[in-house]
């Protein structure tokens, strides 16, 4: 029993220690590469300055679908705020959602494509969609994981911009 016990506890330190280790890991904007919908490579490192939304989505997500169709036509995208479309589908159903959604490949919307799961991998997430939330500074302000209102987003974007 005391073994179970101990196996439980050191279990949990374990968990905890992965979770605080990825948590520090995109505490601030970390350096990734990944294929761009125009063909061309983008290296987070290209961002010097937020405020920067990263939306890792499916395109048949119907909760990604709300979720950006609600971001396209807010004030977010005006705002000044970048904003990281990633996906891990296939270019031709990305560019099908584009077109879709209004979504334009431009200075405010980038679309990755993340088809080897290294934006998944190193962000450590798997529910889609999933927003990180990077301030001025490029320091995470919150990660909201599922269907999340613009108006949450918009309330963390803001937050995140008052220091």
């Amino acid at each position: 029993m005391l073994a179970l016990v101990v196996l439980l506890i050191a279990g949990t330190i374990t968990k905890k220690n992965k979770a605080e280790n990825i948590s520090d890991r995109i505490s601030t904007l970390p350096e990734f590469t990944l294929p761009s919908m125009d063909g061309s490579i983008f290296n987070s490192s290209e961002i010097s300055v937020g405020p920067l939304l990263v939306t890792y989505f499916d395109p048949e997500c119907e909760h990604c679908q709300y979720e950006i169709s609600s971001l396209v036509k807010s004030k977010i995208p005006g705002s000044g705020t970048r904003i990281l479309l990633i996906s891990y589908v296939s270019s031709k159903e990305i560019r099908s959602f584009m077109q879709q959604f209004n979504v334009n490949n431009d200075n405010v919307f980038t679309v990755l494509l993340d088809t080897t799961f290294i934006f998944s991998e190193l962000f450590r997430t798997d529910v889609i969609p999933s927003n990180f939330i990077y301030n001025k500074d490029l320091k995470l302000v919150k990660t909201l994981r599922g269907e999340t209102t613009i108006e949450t987003i918009t309330k963390y974007l803001q937050s995140g911009n008052q220091y």
